[in-house]
């Protein structure tokens, strides 16, 4: 039961420092995605070529702008809602890190269906695991720090 004042201070350190980055990598989600959707929904034939698509007509456009656009800013809004409702990162970074891993498992089903992994496609696994990662290791810090349901 005797816990030092110098082990107290360390772990009370620690966690506000997972507090700040998770506050951080929060607030980066939801402006990432937002930015994200935004971006595409500004030039959305930009968009479409980047990735390799065509809209044939209007309402392609418009499913595009639904398909993409709004999911992708939905997305970012939730992030922040979420923080914001529950005074919390944690579940909003639960939430960004699930999503960006499901763009990552998709991304390489995709690629299987389709028989090749295109660089285009590599770079964005790559920055997906990147965010994907970051998220992860602040989770379980934050699990460690806090403890979670069991």
């Amino acid at each position: 039961m005797g816990y030092s004042i110098m082990t107290i201070n360390r772990v009370l350190k620690d966690y506000m420092k997972v507090e700040v980055f998770g506050k951080i990598y929060a607030a980066i989600m939801s402006i990432y995605f937002m930015l994200s959707g935004l971006n595409a929904l500004f030039d959305i034939d930009a968009k479409l070529a980047r990735i390799g698509l065509t809209a044939n007509d209007l309402d392609g456009k418009v499913a595009f702008i639904l398909i993409y656009c709004s999911l992708m800013i939905g997305i970012g809004i939730a992030i922040a809602l979420i923080a914001y409702m529950s005074k919390s990162w944690v579940y909003s970074a639960v939430l960004a890190t699930t999503i960006i891993c499901s763009f990552i498992f998709f991304r390489l089903i995709g690629s299987f269906i389709v028989g090749e992994v295109t660089n285009v496609q590599l770079s964005f696994i790559l920055v997906e695991v990147i965010e994907a990662g970051i998220g992860m290791f602040l989770l379980l810090k934050s699990k460690k720090q806090v403890g979670w349901r069991k």
